[in-house]
């Protein structure tokens, strides 16, 4: 009776809250994670939608758009949509990883399946070759497992797709639940003494330990790789604190309590779940690495979240009844990501509209006795942290328009920041042949360095903004390129404008920052100029 009284108040508690419309918002709060989050998709409208789960490359739930259970799959390398199988039939309680899918078969409790197919392969798989009762499977790489019930109690059953047969891993005679694997480890939960008790099965040795403790309630577990969360439920308590667990340390940390909280999954680097501590379902998500919690979406109808290396996914309910499957993407942040300006200006970091980034400390200092914006230009990325190839030392670095500037702190003071040898870097698959030696003149200078040569406007800049410790040697002669007159230097390259009214504007320094942050994906490139194909 004790355990009946404690499930009537944990379902009393949820339909409570559920007594409200549903509107959906995306609300991020993670300014210093690692990544920033964008919404990503929007699946078609659906209905009953229920069990969300999501691979690195695909997005799979059970949908009753058609009146029937069907699975529904979208793929998150194309954007598209689809049935893994187009054939009539019930499907329900789908699971995928990778590109194989699995799901329980047929309308009939006793005569069902668990089948599937494997997209990369184009084969569709038997899990269980005989009807029987089975629910709940779950997928890693070649291994299925799932819960069957036998002589009235569910038992736990795996199998790998190159066996024919399944084996049995639960040994009592208790019912057992809600399996999940991630590579040979198993977990699910077993009714022992009136609790739920958590057990870890390990194929590669056979061997089988209780992870729970004392008189607590555990379930609902979600293991991937060392990471264990699942819902604990302290004696009398009708709300459950979320747990995350790691089986190898056995180190715990309390994620959320004092509220409900519905389904939460985990990919072993984040964990996203169902929570209603504001008196509204809302998803939220812990970066366990970072040991940050940020919310994701808030809403009266959000249920059921998935999460995969770049992407958390959820079933959002509709006004009217329908629901719909939505994910928003977790990008990888980058120093070129724009920057807030700051609440109070500093002196020693300066901060620059034109393109949204700072520039501080000891670059700051170098920039400004150097050229400034007229050299280098303005800032298009913050520091950060590069292994140079060629030593292995960790090298400060930050782009600008036109240069790249480097600190090494291991050098003499006067040496440690440099300009990055961009003109190298970006003609590396160009071949600039040297010219024949000659005497240097007044008006013409030869670089037997490099083998190459440095006249008139070109050499008085050169002469006049730096020299050598800013340019670098000349790595090319002049040539017309884009229609311009030209030549590359190790760290530069100059561009000669003609029609330029200022004098002084005449000579420029081409945006070989801008360029190699374009070539290396992290600045968008311009469009094409594609007027000259015009009639």
């Amino acid at each position: 009776m004790q355990r009946q009284t404690k499930r009537l108040s944990r379902v009393l508690f949820l339909f409570s809250l559920l007594l409200t419309a549903p509107i959906w918002t995306l609300h991020v709060s993670a300014a210093t994670l690692p990544y920033r989050i964008e919404p990503s998709l929007t699946s078609s409208v659906g209905q009953q939608i229920r069990g969300l789960a999501m691979s690195s490359t695909l997005l799979v739930w059970e949908d009753w758009r058609s009146g029937t259970p069907d699975i529904y799959a979208y793929d998150l390398t194309d954007n598209r949509e689809f049935r893994p199988d187009p054939t009539p039939g019930y499907r329900t309680a789908p699971a995928v990883s990778g590109s194989r899918i699995v799901w329980v078969s047929g309308k009939e409790s006793t005569q069902r399946q668990i089948v599937g197919i494997d997209l990369g392969q184009g084969q569709r798989l038997t899990i269980t070759s005989a009807p029987a009762e089975v629910d709940q499977p779950a997928i890693d790489g070649d291994i299925v497992v799932w819960r069957q019930r036998i002589n009235g109690t569910w038992q736990i059953f795996a199998r790998r797709l190159s066996d024919n047969q399944p084996m049995q891993l639960s040994s009592s005679d208790q019912n057992h639940g809600y399996p999940t694997i991630s590579g040979t480890r198993i977990v699910w939960q077993e009714y022992q003494q009136d609790h739920w008790k958590l057990v870890l099965y390990d194929l590669s040795t056979r061997t089988q330990t209780f992870l729970t403790q004392g008189s607590l309630d555990e379930e609902y577990p979600h293991l991937a790789g060392d990471w264990l969360i699942f819902l604990r439920w302290q004696p009398q308590s009708s709300t459950p604190q979320l747990v995350l667990r790691n089986i190898q340390s056995h180190e715990e940390r309390v994620l959320s309590q004092d509220h409900f909280i519905g389904v939460a999954a985990t990919d072993g680097k984040r964990v996203v779940w169902e929570d209603w501590r504001s008196g509204l379902a809302g998803i939220y998500a812990y970066d366990i690495e970072a040991k940050q919690e940020f919310a994701i979406a808030r809403s009266q109808d959000v249920t059921t979240p998935a999460v995969n290396p770049t992407t958390i996914a959820w079933i959002a309910g509709l006004p009217t009844g329908q629901s719909r499957v939505q994910a928003v993407a977790l990008i990888q942040r980058l120093p070129t990501d724009p920057q807030d300006p700051p609440a109070v200006p500093s002196p020693d970091r300066v901060y620059f509209p034109q393109t949204q980034h700072y520039v501080s400390a000891g670059f700051k200092a170098f920039w400004q006795a150097h050229g400034a914006e007229q050299i280098f230009g303005y800032p298009l990325s913050e520091e950060f942290t590069i292994t140079d190839p060629a030593t292995g030392e960790k090298v400060t670095v930050q782009y600008f328009e036109r240069a790249r500037l480097e600190y090494r702190a291991d050098r003499p003071e006067n040496e440690r920041i440099t300009i990055g040898r961009l003109g190298v870097e970006l003609t590396q698959d160009r071949a600039f042949q040297p010219i024949a030696p000659f005497q240097s003149t007044s008006d013409r200078l030869y670089f037997p360095e490099t083998g190459h040569s440095l006249a008139y406007g070109f050499k008085t800049f050169w002469e006049t903004h730096g020299g050598l410790a800013i340019f670098g040697y000349p790595i090319s002669e002049e040539f017309t390129e884009n229609g311009h007159t030209v030549q590359y230097f190790e760290r530069a390259r100059f561009e000669y404008h003609p029609e330029a009214s200022d004098p002084n504007a005449r000579i420029t320094l081409g945006l070989l920052g801008r360029e190699m942050l374009e070539r290396m994906g992290w600045l968008p490139r311009p469009p094409l100029d594609t007027t000259m194909l015009m009639p």
